[in-house]
């Protein structure tokens, strides 16, 4: 999420430069992922922090929020907006009526009316401070809305109150059959389940989510209904999944908005509109509250922390912090006290929690990192786990890469690789149509690897995955462990002195034997089979000691199709847990490269004294831009060549770790290769050309 650094100055003194504000809200757990600055016009910057905010803690998805976390770390004073009195208009129970028949799905509804407004572009400074943060300025009346979203964080929806059927909300379920088109002007069938707002009539929006087209504010609008409510997270949730529907909105609903503010959102949003576009505010609000619940309280130790966190912390200190954060401390039992969590926290619930709190803030880089005192027991891994991980380093060993895949996948893929013809595994409430069912088999994920691979330009590819599958049972799914593998493109090792070869169906077999022979298991035997998803004549059923353990052979070609891959994959499968079974006889870390590598092939004449680790030498010190490898694939010798001269072919990897590298800078580098393997090693270059 986009926050400015100069909205934050409207509710917190920073005094500091930007990347230290970074460096303090990242330290607190509010992750700054990038500090980006532009010009704002006038000659001044625009600094924005995108932080990465977790889904535990939507009491930061705005700015107070941020500015209140930031407020507690600094020691600064937190200053909230200024909402002047509202007072002077009708009742708003003479312009509307409300009522809620779903309690336990709406705890409190709110409203006023704004009547006698002209809709139409917002002010200056209001259109700037959403335009600060990537959000598009509609008209005055839409903008305020969105405006104290990212202000204190608060969902509202404004309607025109003139097109509700008797200017009447109810919060309601929806009915069978019903349907309501959205502000997206898609037309959307709702069921029973779905919490909407409607008029007297129909659904006019959907509760916590989307307004309805039905009553949408237009230029021709006069009066308007404000909206601030809570709703039931787990029922949005479902809803917005349920329709493929996501927004501002039910992003933050989901996450669980505090009913205490709606007041404050509603009556700071019926200010800047009245404002903005004139009119008159309705007074007293209606607000109907039938889910007031009391403050929690948590009972917190303070010699507990110190224990917990490993590092003592003064009782002041850890007073003042919590104070700050806006917990209520007084004292309660001897040696404890009662600590009221204010309701925009609903992820603090027990001691641990503000245990939490005081770590983030007085900061974890604080806490003396020491091991804890563990008992133990002599076990150490057990015999299954020490055979697994020798099937890891063995393929790891072959040149195989290990792969993780997630468990879900589609239908169509579940059927494709489940030999039984059962009715595959389906999740009950799945996050997307293509992760619906739980695999019955760890091809599919692998396939998808191989296919993205290729597609990146990766000339060889050489996985496997240990994992789990599930299989129709009752009264539960079956869960096994497999180990599974695929090989596509050039073979292993790659190696002048080899001849250049693709794998095929032996390396598929042979990857089996490997997992044999690190295993202790007696030799594997192999026979031909007809198996669904492997090409006719290549599938075999891996067996041990008379007992069939897997699969392997060549992926058959309209399985190819569907993962777009069109080249051959050899690969296999075997079920873990029954080769277990059987009776058996300090690096540095790498991020993986986000950017492409441009890769040019030169073809050499050197003399036949000149060694591969010197050229390779060379052209690493001689290139201008990062060489993530350089790797010999030819080696020629005879006819053609000058006396005592061999031919040999190299391929050169540039691939930068920050950006991509373009095309003319590439060139230069390759020339300077050039240059430099000619005048150190004497090498002539025959010809060069691009993959």
């Amino acid at each position: 999420m986009k926050f400015s650094h100069a909205w934050l100055e409207d509710y917190v003194t920073i005094a500091e430069d930007p990347d230290r504000v970074a460096q303090r809200l990242t330290a607190a757990g509010l992750t700054v992922d990038a500090v980006e600055r532009g010009a704002a016009g006038k000659g001044a910057e625009e600094v924005l922090y995108d932080i990465d905010i977790f889904t535990n803690r939507p009491d930061c998805m705005n700015h107070i929020g941020v500015a209140r976390e930031y407020a507690a770390l600094s020691g600064s004073a937190l200053r909230h907006p200024v909402t002047p009195p509202l007072a002077g208009g009708p009742p708003t129970a003479q312009s509307a009526t409300v009522a809620i028949e779903d309690p336990a799905l709406c705890r409190r509804y709110s409203a006023r009316c704004v009547l006698g407004l002209r809709v139409g572009p917002s002010p200056e400074w209001l259109r700037r401070r959403l335009e600060s943060i990537g959000q598009r300025p509609i008209n005055n009346v839409v903008d305020a809305t969105n405006f104290v979203l990212w202000e204190i964080g608060h969902p509202l929806h404004p309607f025109d109150l003139d097109r509700l059927s008797e200017r009447r909300v109810v919060v309601r379920l929806a009915r069978s059959g019903e349907t309501m088109t959205t502000l997206d002007g898609i037309e959307r069938a709702l069921t029973p389940k779905m919490l909407v707002i409607a008029d007297a009539r129909v659904p006019v929006a959907l509760a916590g989510i989307m307004g309805g087209r039905a009553s949408e504010i237009a230029d021709g609008t006069r009066n308007v209904l404000l909206e601030s409510a809570w709703f039931d997270p787990v029922s949005v949730r479902r809803t917005a999944r349920a329709l493929g529907l996501r927004t501002e909105a039910s992003h933050r609903f989901e996450r669980g908005a505090d009913p205490e503010a709606t007041l404050q959102a509603l009556d700071r949003a019926a200010s800047i509109i009245a404002e903005a576009a004139g009119g008159t505010v309705t007074d007293p609000p209606i607000d109907l509250y039938p889910g007031r619940q009391p403050a929690r309280v948590v009972s917190f130790r303070p010699a507990r922390a110190g224990a917990l966190l490993g590092a003592p912390i003064e009782e002041p200190a850890m007073r003042g912090a919590l104070t700050r954060l806006s917990f209520a401390v007084a004292d309660g039992e001897p040696g404890a006290w009662r600590v009221t969590v204010p309701a925009f926290r609903d992820d603090v619930r027990r001691e641990a929690d503000l245990i939490e709190e005081l770590a983030r803030h007085q900061g974890y880089d604080g806490i003396p990192g020491r091991l804890p005192l563990l008992p133990d027991d002599g076990g150490g891994r057990t015999l299954e786990e020490r055979r697994i991980a020798a099937a890891r380093r063995g393929l790891l060993a072959a040149g195989l890469s290990e792969a993780i895949n997630y468990a879900m996948i589609d239908r169509e893929e579940c059927l494709l690789f489940d030999e039984e013809g059962g009715q595959p595994v389906a999740i009950e409430n799945p996050l997307q149509a293509q992760a619906s069912f739980l695999r019955p088999s760890l091809l599919p994920g692998l396939l998808r690897n191989v296919s993205h691979n290729l597609n990146h330009g990766v000339s060889g590819c050489h996985l496997f995955e240990v994992g789990t599958v599930f299989r129709r049972a009752t009264p539960v799914p079956g869960e096994r462990r497999l180990l599974a593998w695929l090989l596509t493109g050039r073979g292993l090792p790659v190696h002048w002195s080899l001849p250049r070869r693709e794998v095929d169906v032996h390396d598929a077999r042979g990857t089996a034997e490997v997992l044999g022979e690190v295993l202790g298991l007696p030799p594997l035997t192999f026979s031909s089979d007809r198996i669904t998803f492997l090409a006719a004549g290549s599938a075999l059923r891996v067996a041990v000691g008379g007992h069939v353990l897997g699969v392997a052979g060549e992926i058959a070609f309209p399985v190819l199709q569907r993962y777009g891959i069109d080249r051959p994959v050899f690969g296999g499968e075997v079920d873990l847990d029954a080769l277990l079974l059987e009776p058996h006889g300090g690096r540095r870390y790498s991020p993986l490269p986000r950017y492409p590598a441009a890769r040019r092939d030169l073809a050499l004449v050197v003399d036949r004294s000149v060694r591969f680790e010197a050229i390779e030498r060379v052209v690493r010190a001689a290139g201008p831009v990062p060489i993530a490898a350089v790797a010999v694939f030819d080696r020629y010798q005879g006819a053609g060549l000058p006396p005592g001269h061999a031919g040999l072919a190299i391929q050169v990897v540039f691939q930068h770790p920050e950006r991509t590298l373009e095309a003319d800078e590439v060139q230069r580098a390759q020339d300077s290769i050039v240059a430099a393997l000619g005048a150190k090693l004497g090498a002539r270059l025959r010809g060069a050309q691009q993959e």
